[in-house]
């Protein structure tokens, strides 16, 4: 019997929400296993045992040798977002850029999201149901988003993608954390779509597309 080679840890977060259109984007046999972070099964220590910060997404890639000089079947295992991100994009060639350069931009631009939007847009969202109420954070955060969304918008503006013509893991990443239901952007009615014309007709592209479909 022929195993899914991919089995994805992950909930209905922009988070977890990257890995599925990848997988699905490449076309990968993969099986997911939900992780009901509103439960506390992050915490659980067969949890942790693959992702040792207990959070999702996490992804073990089961490559069988058999025939190879190692036989047998190694596991990858892997968590953080961003690295899973990384690791298929190298095993997917469609993930990536296309040369060298258009690679760079896709790396740049896949670790812009998880260091600049994804972090501040996740504060935003957290500072809006604060206990005591916080306004003078929810304000700092909320600029920061904006800031977010123009770096965006002027890349858009100019390029169909994020980091090159076509789509990558740099637009995976960040269109959860823009447009999906689960976004705190969403849920807090940040108005990019009446301010960010780019924005809105990048996403909405990539909101037809089956992987995203499915995820949504």
């Amino acid at each position: 019997m022929t195993h899914p080679a991919f089995d994805l840890y992950g909930w209905n977060t922009p988070n977890g929400q990257k890995i599925v259109i990848a997988l699905e984007e490449a076309g990968a046999d993969y099986t997911y296993h939900p992780i009901d972070i509103s439960a506390g099964e992050q915490h659980e220590a067969s949890f942790r045992h693959i992702s040792p910060d207990g959070k999702i997404p996490a992804l073990i890639h089961r490559i069988d040798n058999t025939g190879s000089t190692t036989t047998g079947q190694k596991n990858i295992v892997l968590f953080e977002s961003g690295a899973i991100l990384l690791y298929l994009a190298d095993i997917f060639p469609l993930l990536h850029g296309r040369d060298e350069q258009e690679k760079a931009q896709v790396i740049s631009w896949t670790f812009w999201q998880v260091g600049q939007l994804g972090p501040l847009a996740g504060q935003f969202g957290r500072f809006q149901k604060a206990t005591p109420a916080n306004p003078a954070a929810v304000k700092h955060f909320e600029e920061l988003v904006w800031r977010c969304l123009d770096v965006m918008e002027k890349r858009l503006q100019k390029s169909a993608y994020l980091a090159s013509d076509g789509l990558s893991i740099a637009d995976i990443a960040a269109f959860p954390w823009i447009a999906s239901e689960q976004s705190y952007l969403q849920s807090y009615k940040i108005d990019w779509r009446g301010k960010c014309p780019a924005i809105v007709r990048w996403a909405d592209e990539i909101s037809t597309r089956k992987s995203v479909a499915k995820v949504l």
